[in-house]
């Protein structure tokens, strides 16, 4: 059960990469660009339990880490580690995969710019799956919405995809 929810989750989330309208909204103090894909944002049939109709969306968000900053005496030490590895008759390399990019689906209350994070999927930067995940979490509550602090990425990643979906609407 536990692979179909993340194969459920890549599917997903690997779809919103393909035919994607990506805004840049933000680019954090460490070079990571923050996306969402205005396109995914619709509005969202899940309830939550303590809340009386209040309209909530879904978005796809996207993390796009900086490149990874090997220096030569870094790289040469992987080359050595390599090197020995296969002395040792390992039949593998070794070789860090860094992640490239984060694709991630929100569910968002745009009445208290709160938002709850159903699924994500880590990609290589050649699109491999490093890491999935997704919520396994069947009733939601106001509780396990994080609210988002003013002056955040998060917050104003939550106001633009609240903004563009009133306009859409």
């Amino acid at each position: 059960m536990k692979r179909l929810a993340v194969i459920l989750a890549g599917s997903t989330l690997a779809m919103s990469g393909y035919a994607a309208n990506w805004l840049e909204v933000s680019k954090s103090q460490t070079g990571s660009v923050f996306s969402l894909d205005v396109d995914s944002i619709e509005r969202s049939d899940i309830h939550i339990i303590d809340e009386k109709e209040v309209e909530n969306i879904t978005v796809s968000i996207r993390r796009t880490y900086p490149a990874p900053k090997d220096s030569a005496k870094d790289a040469k030490e992987n080359e050595a580690k390599a090197k020995e590895s296969k002395d040792k008759g390992a039949n593998k390399t070794v070789k860090e995969t860094s992640i490239h990019h984060s694709d991630q689906q929100w569910l968002i209350s745009c009445k208290d710019a709160s938002y709850y994070q159903r699924a994500y999927v880590n990609y290589a930067a050649d699109d491999k799956v490093l890491k999935s995940w997704q919520s396994d979490m069947p009733i939601l509550t106001t509780k396990d919405f994080k609210l988002t602090k003013p002056k955040t990425i998060s917050r104003l990643l939550v106001e633009q995809a609240c903004k563009s979906y009133q306009q859409a609407k």
